[in-house]
């Protein structure tokens, strides 16, 4: 197995670090770009990077600014543009030619937190097709529990402190994380963005036991949505597993890659495989 190679872009004055996965294969590849969770790692996103890699798919793992070894300050709207920047990268003349990329086969996948910014940051690039949202967590879903819950919002707010505290990252408390969400709820409710979604190729991914960001409230509103608006270009794959899909990656990483790999033909599948 061949190691990631380490890399650096820039997003908005910040550098931010990342991991590049590159896979070997003839002719240019198509590339992934991975977005961790909160509060993630500095290596792989639930080992996907590596087990693409050998699949024959590239990868790009990134950490967003404020987190990690990345600069700047970690705020959701931060971690939206760091989306953009990390798509730009990897479309660039230079990494294209390192990485052997095909610019036009370029994925976003988003785990927990990273895929609520990994579906509002494809919008920002027409080209980038398809978009994997691994339980992934509406913030406006979460923003809305936690005004009708003072225990739940007390809960989420220590726990991302906790999270803050112990991964030392440059960032504001929770509270004020979550201001910037209620100040402009609709711009961070996928469902209010179903619309351009419908545009997009993209694969729902939960697990029937995961607490944190459950099907119920994350996943299946995201997935009906769209089919009333008319999608025909959305699947939804589900998995007897927790948050962490630790019972499952290997098997994880092997959807993932077939729905990549699917031909143009069978692209406009709606139902469940």
């Amino acid at each position: 197995m061949k190691n990631p190679i380490p890399v650096v872009f820039a997003s908005h004055g910040a550098k931010i670090h990342g991991l590049f996965y590159k896979a070997s294969g003839v002719g240019p590849l198509a590339t992934v770009i991975l977005c961790h969770g909160f509060p993630g790692n500095d290596t792989d996103v639930l080992g996907l990077g590596e087990r693409f890699m050998a699949k024959g798919v590239s990868a790009l793992g990134f950490n967003y600014r404020g987190t990690w070894a990345s600069e700047g300050l970690f705020t959701t709207a931060n971690s939206l543009e760091d989306v953009v920047s990390a798509m730009s990268y990897v479309k660039s003349r230079s990494t294209v030619r390192q990485f052997n990329v095909d610019p036009s086969r370029i994925t976003v996948i988003g785990y927990s937190f990273g895929g609520g910014v990994a579906l509002l940051g494809s919008l920002n690039d027409p080209a980038v097709r398809k978009v994997v949202y691994i339980a992934g967590g509406n913030l406006a879903e979460v923003g809305r529990m936690m005004q009708q819950s003072d225990a739940f919002r007390c809960a989420i707010l220590q726990a991302i402190d906790q999270g803050i505290s112990d991964s030392g990252f440059r960032s504001p408390p929770a509270a004020g994380l979550f201001a910037e969400v209620f100040a402009d709820m609709d711009h961070y409710d996928l469902v209010k963005h179903v619309d351009a979604l419908s545009n997009k190729n993209i694969l729902l991914i939960g697990g029937w036991r995961d607490q944190e960001n459950p099907i119920e409230h994350h996943i299946l509103p995201l997935y009906r949505a769209l089919q009333r608006h008319g999608a025909k270009q959305v699947q939804i794959e589900t998995f007897d597993a927790d948050h962490s899909f630790a019972n499952v990656k290997s098997q994880l990483a092997t959807r993932i890659v077939s729905w990549l790999k699917r031909t143009p033909s069978t692209d406009t599948i709606a139902t469940r495989e």
